[in-house]
């Protein structure tokens, strides 16, 4: 009777480490989740002076040096718009809404949290990408 108890005893343990671990994992997934959706929720309200700094460098644009900064610049913007839109649509594709009841296996989780890591440097150029386009816009703006 009493080694049966101490089994059940050692076993709840057991479950409540290997829980506790699965626990952490997610807690981990969770944390990294949420920093690339930040970076993501920081540039993306970015999107719209992007649009109006690609329009503002048309008429600027011709054959002279000066032009084709402007030109440059603009490539620039379209470029980090296009990269923040395909981000996006790449993100969503591999991390899908899952909803509470449809956890993630142990393995499942693994993988998805190299994905994570992978998308956390991806999202961190798209952030560089973004304001040093905004930025040199600007700058070649303000000259013009």
């Amino acid at each position: 009777m009493k080694l049966t108890f101490l089994y059940l005893v050692c076993l709840t343990m057991l479950l409540g480490i290997s829980c506790n671990k699965l626990s952490r994992k997610e807690q981990k997934f969770d944390a990294l989740m949420q920093e690339v959706i930040d970076v993501h929720d920081e540039v993306m309200p970015k999107m719209g002076e992007v649009s109006t700094l690609i329009k503002y460098l048309d008429p600027k644009i011709d054959t002279t040096q000066i032009g084709q900064s402007h030109a440059k610049a603009q490539q620039d913007l379209k470029d980090s718009y296009d990269f923040m839109m395909k981000w996006m649509s790449d993100f969503s594709d591999k991390f899908p809404h899952e909803s509470e009841d449809n956890k993630m296996s142990p393995e499942k989780l693994s993988s998805q949290m190299k994905l994570l890591e992978e998308e956390r440097i991806e999202v961190n150029k798209l952030r560089d990408k973004i304001n040093s386009s905004i930025s040199n816009a600007k700058k070649l703006l303000e000259k013009s």
